[in-house]
């Protein structure tokens, strides 16, 4: 039996790149199961492997993307711990 891969997943976004106006396929994607996870398309499907329906869409919406970009840097730490204590005290 041939083992699935994650292009072949109903889960898997393919990532594509954009170079003077031409628009072509990336050798990754990423696993929308869950946090969204980067995968190249050739990788061994996990567990959460669904076959495809064929309504999936070929690329990610922009709300899609706005709305993980916007949790992305939520979840960022911009700011370094600040110190309580002066460390040349000690």
């Amino acid at each position: 039996m041939e083992e699935k891969t994650c292009k072949e997943c109903g889960l898997f976004l393919q990532h594509y790149g954009l170079c003077r106006s031409r628009l072509f396929i990336l050798n990754c994607g990423h696993c929308t199961a869950g946090a969204p996870k980067h995968k190249r398309p050739d990788a061994k499907a996990c567990d959460k492997y669904i076959p495809p329906t064929g309504d999936e869409e070929p690329f990610a919406t922009k709300e899609y993307l706005s709305q993980r970009l916007m949790e992305y840097v939520l979840q960022m730490e911009l700011f370094p711990g600040v110190l309580t204590e002066d460390p040349d005290s000690q």
